[in-house]
């Protein structure tokens, strides 16, 4: 993944952009914690808003690169983020309904979540994934807002900004896509999330690294194995013109939908015993020989939970415009 030809990448097209809203995804919003209500709220009533930084008239003149990124990188991790790298903005990246700004740079921000909360299929995972979605994009304002204050331009880049996260994130030299189509950090595993900031304020690029992880994923197929909705393949696919790996959306929505979100493949991923939550991870590992694969998994799950997962309606809808839903 660390020499990933993007000789012929495309610009992507943002998923779920029809507008419809299928009865089951009714039902997830419907089932949904009141945290992680008030926090969506918050992300795109009042946060969302706010993503365009006011500049300041009287900018500082940027004279030591080096420093200025490190004073930036320095206040990310203050503000409670795990990982931050930074990557020249390419407008390849930007999906095809988003405007090209001028910006030169991409701040990508990454955050871990609670392991032993992601694991609970069920409303505890939901108010989890909502609680650090909020305080990443939060975070991206206010760094958005510390860099205006220098005169330069900037924007905080959420789920619904305008580009894909992971695709910045391996650019900022975070980890590498996994099989399962997420990143996957070196330090975190998979049990993170992303937001970042870009802007035209001059800054050191990190680039994106080789970490081995891709020629592990090519040998491991923990995800394979247990997506209930058989929706990640074993053979890599050219998608906007990078031979990558891909998931196939419209088969893991319905279980998105029934198992609060799921996140079944990112648990199970082996990197997550190299991450914080690696203690936590070896209880997955029990899980994982118990139940031997995805239908094991879920019977498990129903068994723990007391609740019943039938196997979903493949035409669930496509309203999965955020992934955090």
């Amino acid at each position: 993944m660390g020499t990933l030809d993007l000789s012929k990448l495309t610009r992507p097209e943002r998923s779920g952009q029809d507008g419809m809203v299928s009865p089951q995804a009714s039902r997830f919003r419907s089932r949904m914690p009141e945290s992680a209500k008030r926090h969506t709220f918050l992300r795109r009533k009042v946060l969302g808003p706010a993503r365009e930084a006011e500049v300041n008239p009287n900018r500082s003149e940027v004279r030591d690169i080096s420093n200025t990124t490190a004073e930036i990188k320095t206040l990310v991790l203050e503000m409670g983020a795990k990982v931050v790298g930074v990557a020249k903005y390419d407008p390849r990246f930007v999906f095809r309904d988003a405007t090209v700004c001028g910006h030169t740079r991409v701040v990508v921000i990454g955050m871990s979540m609670q392991f032993d909360q992601m694991i609970d299929i069920g409303p505890p995972s939901q108010a989890e994934v909502h609680r650090v979605y909020y305080n990443l994009d939060d975070m991206a304002v206010r760094l958005a807002r510390y860099i205006g204050s220098y005169g330069y331009r900037a924007r905080a880049q959420t789920n619904a900004g305008d580009f894909p996260l992971p695709a910045y994130a391996y650019l900022a030299g975070l980890g590498e896509l996994g099989k399962h189509g997420s990143l996957i950090s070196p330090e975190l595993g998979s049990a993170f999330r992303l937001v970042a900031v870009s802007t035209e304020l001059p800054l050191e690029i990190d680039g994106p690294k080789d970490f081995g992880i891709d020629e592990i994923c090519k040998h491991c197929n923990l995800c394979t194995r247990f997506c209930p909705g058989e929706a990640i393949s074993s053979e890599k696919q050219e998608v906007n013109g990078v031979s990558r790996w891909h998931v196939d959306t419209p088969a893991c929505r319905p279980w998105f939908y029934e198992l609060y979100g799921c996140k079944l493949c990112l648990t199970v991923c082996p990197f997550n015993a190299r991450g914080l939550g690696k203690d936590t991870f070896k209880v997955v590992a029990d899980d994982i020989r118990e139940a031997k694969d995805a239908k094991g998994m879920v019977a498990l799950i129903s068994e723990r939970s007391g609740e019943t997962f039938e196997v979903p309606d493949s035409d669930a809808g496509s309203d999965m415009s955020d992934k955090d839903v």
